[in-house]
């Protein structure tokens, strides 16, 4: 049976029974579009016909967006899609596995909750670094006055060493455990896309990605909103993903 469908204002059509389907099942058309098909007397959305056009669907396992089960394949014990066969027979050949992990990637809100709890953590510790700058101020004699040199140099190594101590914060807890502590109390956990364990080179990469992010007026951070993935500029230039229920 031939259907014309209407979408934007412009008809389109005819399509066989099994193409309308696999629209339906896509998101290409949906309960609101107007249809029409011979013997209908007028247009008619597809949600408001008697026999609405369905069709089963699975979630691919490597982009998990759902697709007809004629549009998928079997690879590493579950459905791909055509997009993500490459993808997936490549991880294959690695010896990787694919990159869903059955568990949702962690939304905006929740990611920013678990940074201020680690921001919080590594702000008290920084502090530890500004004693000796506190010590040399307090030292300094009132009659001559301070002495600029002594004061910026430091204040320069107070901040180095807040840096590397807040470096080696995020590079241990996600090598060890997988996640800082702000994340582990969520729940969250930061994988790669490859698979595999994290190093200590992309732990303090992404340490040091997250910079990024924040000087980008955080639209780095915020990334995370919007992006298919939950990805922000720091996962995407790790090539990372944060996912809920570690």
């Amino acid at each position: 049976m031939s259907w014309y469908y209407a979408v934007n204002g412009q008809q389109a059509g005819p399509v066989e029974d099994a193409e309308m389907q696999q629209m339906a099942a896509a998101g290409a058309i949906n309960a609101s579009t107007l249809v029409w098909r011979a013997g209908m007397d007028v247009w008619a959305t597809l949600g408001s016909l008697v026999a609405p056009v369905s069709v089963p669907t699975e979630q691919c396992q490597q982009c998990r967006k759902p697709y007809p089960v004629e549009q998928t394949i079997t690879l590493a014990g579950g459905p791909v899609c055509g997009a993500c066969k490459p993808i997936v027979l490549q991880r294959i050949r690695e010896g990787l596995a694919p990159l869903s992990t059955g568990k949702p990637f962690a939304g905006f809100w929740i990611r920013l909750v678990a940074r201020m709890i680690d921001n919080t953590i590594t702000s008290i510790a920084g502090y530890i670094f500004q004693i000796p700058m506190l010590i040399v101020v307090a030292r300094m004699d009132k009659q001559t006055g301070p002495d600029l040199s002594l004061l910026a140099g430091t204040g320069a190594l107070a901040v180095l060493l807040s840096v590397g101590a807040a470096a080696y914060y995020e590079a241990w807890f996600l090598v060890k455990k997988g996640a800082t502590p702000g994340k582990m109390i969520l729940g969250l956990k930061v994988v790669r896309a490859r698979g595999g364990p994290m190093t200590w080179g992309l732990g303090l990469g992404r340490y040091f990605a997250h910079m990024l992010s924040a000087f980008t007026l955080y639209i780095g951070y915020m990334m995370a909103g919007w992006d298919e993935e939950k990805r922000a500029l720091h996962d995407r230039i790790c090539d990372t993903r944060v996912m809920s229920g570690g």
